[in-house]
């Protein structure tokens, strides 16, 4: 059995292809979520009556569904394994978090919601996430859909693929909408709590 160790190499190797993409992705994700962030907060307090229907808004199976695709074979098929393709996938993965959490945290910021919301809000993050972690425990041996993907990509069937993705992003959006619902009523339980908040903003 051929032993493997860990070289300095494959440490700096390995930093490579954090730092760097991880330094490009904040810029741009983050630059991208500042500017959606303001804009949104401009629409909240020109128009207040916006902010209650937004929380619909199923950005979450957006950014997790764009995640399986940096974390689908097709980056690597189209250039190949190595620092390239995992520059590539680091640096995407980071900028769409970048996004995210860059307008999100501009927003909460600038116009504060309850506790309540806020809770609410986190949950249905984590909630969307476990379907991405779930088809990554499937790619790993874990079962479920991603363990078909998995089995998909190694023949090559990418419609199969697609057929999948599609499957767990559905999934997620039917997840995200419901919780979203529940989102929604307990913004409209503290109706009088937010709008004041938007309106001075």
């Amino acid at each position: 059995m051929e032993k493997i160790d860990i070289s300095m190499a494959a440490v700096v190797a390995h930093l490579l292809i954090t730092l760097i993409p991880w330094l490009i992705g904040i810029a741009i994700g983050g630059g991208l979520g500042l500017v959606c962030g303001y804009g949104i907060r401009a629409s909240f307090s020109a128009v207040p009556v916006l902010r209650r229907p937004f929380v619909l808004l199923p950005w979450r199976t957006l950014v997790m569904g764009l995640l399986m695709v940096v974390w689908s074979p097709f980056i690597v098929s189209l250039l190949g394994i190595g620092p390239v393709s995992g520059s590539i996938m680091t640096g995407s993965s980071i900028g769409l978090l970048a996004w995210a959490l860059a307008a999100t945290i501009l927003v909460e910021h600038g116009l504060p919601s309850p506790l309540s919301v806020r809770l609410i809000a986190a949950a249905r993050t984590l909630a969307i996430a476990s379907g991405l972690i779930a088809a990554g425990v499937g790619v790993l041996g874990g079962g479920g859909l991603g363990h078909l993907l998995l089995e998909a990509a190694r023949v090559q069937e990418y419609g199969l693929v697609l057929k999948g993705a599609l499957v767990i992003v559905t999934l997620a959006l039917v997840l995200d909408l419901g919780l979203g619902l529940v989102q929604l009523i307990t913004v409209q339980l503290h109706k009088g709590h937010v709008e004041p908040i938007i309106a001075n903003a």
